[in-house]
């Protein structure tokens, strides 16, 4: 059986078994566009390809009959899918990843009409994706879910970047809802289908800027989200982390539900959820935003706006964090007069400044590279972020004891320089002995296990 000359339909007319599946797969799929993997390519067809072939400016072509009908194809190299992908997201699309889940040789030895195994493996949406290539490293990528408890008069927000790991939720209302996005910017927002009837909220979510995703209320049901919550981070009741509202929590499960859809179970790594006080972060709706210029200019530009004018940060993750702190300015005296400490703090010691500045910019991504990893889309380039990472932490520690007198750090700092020395030493140790010094994009390239670590793999 040749998988890859049997995917045209019949000479009759009548689907092949190759394209039986696709059809089976493509079902379950409408909203996706379909990448479905043969050899070394991702194929679509019929008005996927049409759709992919138009956004992306790639060749269609037309191969075999499906109900008498020419059937238009075009596909993408697997190695180069990424960039593929981002212009597909880009113009609106969502994609189904459909891998091959064994090599042809072993479909054969079911039978010479044996199809390769296929399924998919993921739902790539603007909200959901953790590659760097795919990212701005600068920017976080928030997926955010909008529940109402119309008995109780309670309407939430609840966002997360899986790529970072944060999950938060705020209370929220119809007078401040368009502010609330305003400052996060989600990239997707998942919504239950009864609300978007609502005329007025449906306005505040078509003007949000965030692709609409509309969901069965049934995906938004209290009760199950707070089971799903429960189950996923391990705790018979949620009061450790909060006292969260029924629609709190319905924004909650909703999202997590959502993530694990997309990801066909394979979660990323999620902090346990925040709860985010209404008068946590000043109100700044979208006119006033836009004209401070805080994040973009009135062009539309970040170059230019106050973000891009005050960010000196080493690291993406820093400059992750101005970004937050800028859309979202604190409204709390406590934490604002802390981070003053901080600052003055470093403002007086220049020496411990630049020592951990310079730390600073040596540090990885982890919070990116960790995300890939728990998700299985990491590779050995993400190991060594860790690994660094775990190493930059323990030189930060260091840093802050070296000519720094301890007892008169401010609180902010003397907790950071805390977690950094709680880093893991022995898995730092542990991934420095096995990587190579030379690292692959990839598993597959072989080649990131380090000389005379192991005989077995020396010898293979």
């Amino acid at each position: 059986m040749n998988d890859m000359s049997d995917r045209e339909g019949g000479l009759d007319g009548r689907a092949t078994p190759v394209m039986a599946q696709y059809l089976r797969l493509k079902e379950a799929h409408r909203d996706c566009l379909l990448f479905y993997r043969m050899g070394d390519f991702y194929e679509l067809f019929f008005a996927d390809a049409e759709a992919a072939a138009r956004d992306l400016g790639i060749a269609l072509t037309r191969r075999g009959k499906h109900l008498g009908e020419d059937i238009p194809m075009c596909g993408v190299p697997v190695h180069t899918a990424d960039s593929y992908l981002q212009r597909l997201i880009r113009k609106g699309h969502r994609v189904a990843i459909c891998e091959q889940l064994e090599d042809p040789a072993e479909a054969r030895k079911r039978g010479s009409k044996a199809v390769v195994r296929r399924d998919v493996v993921r739902l790539v949406t603007p909200g959901t994706l953790t590659e760097d290539s795919l990212l701005d490293s600068r920017a976080h990528n928030y997926l955010a879910a909008l529940a109402r408890v119309r008995d109780a008069g309670e309407l939430a927000l609840a966002w997360t970047d899986i790529s970072a790991g944060e999950l938060t939720v705020a209370a929220t209302g119809e007078q401040r809802l368009a502010a609330d996005l305003a400052r996060l910017e989600p990239r997707e927002l998942i919504v239950p289908e009864s609300l978007l009837a609502d005329a007025a909220l449906a306005a505040i979510l078509a003007n949000s800027g965030a692709a609409l995703t509309p969901l069965p209320a049934s995906r938004f049901d209290s009760a199950s989200g707070e089971r799903r919550l429960c189950q996923h981070f391990a705790v018979a009741t949620l009061d450790s982390y909060g006292a969260f509202t029924r629609a709190e929590v319905s924004a909650l499960g909703g999202l997590l539900d959502y993530v694990m859809l997309t990801q066909v179970g394979k979660l990323p790594h999620l902090r346990p959820p925040r709860r985010e006080e209404p008068r946590a972060a000043l109100l700044i709706d979208g006119a006033t935003r836009a004209n401070l210029e805080l994040m973009r200019t009135l062009s539309g530009e970040r170059q230019g706006s106050l973000n891009a004018v005050i960010d000196l940060t080493v690291t993406a993750a820093g400059a992750r964090a101005l970004s937050a702190r800028l859309a979202s300015p604190s409204a709390d005296a406590g934490t604002v007069n802390g981070r003053l400490d901080d600052v003055e703090f470093l403002l007086a010691g220049g020496d411990v400044r630049r020592t951990i500045r310079d730390d600073l910019a040596r540090l990885p991504d982890i919070e990116r590279a960790l995300a890939r990893l728990t998700v299985g889309r990491g590779g050995p380039r993400d190991l060594a972020s860790l690994r660094d990472g775990l190493s930059g932490s323990l030189a930060i520690a260091a840093g802050f004891a070296e000519g720094t007198d301890l007892a008169g750090l401010p609180a902010g700092l003397s907790l950071l320089r805390n977690r950094c020395g709680e880093a893991d030493r022995e898995l730092r140790d542990r991934l420095q002995a096995v990587l190579a010094d030379e690292l692959p994009a990839f598993v597959r390239d072989g080649g990131f296990v380090r000389g005379g670590y192991q005989d077995e793999l020396d010898q293979a």
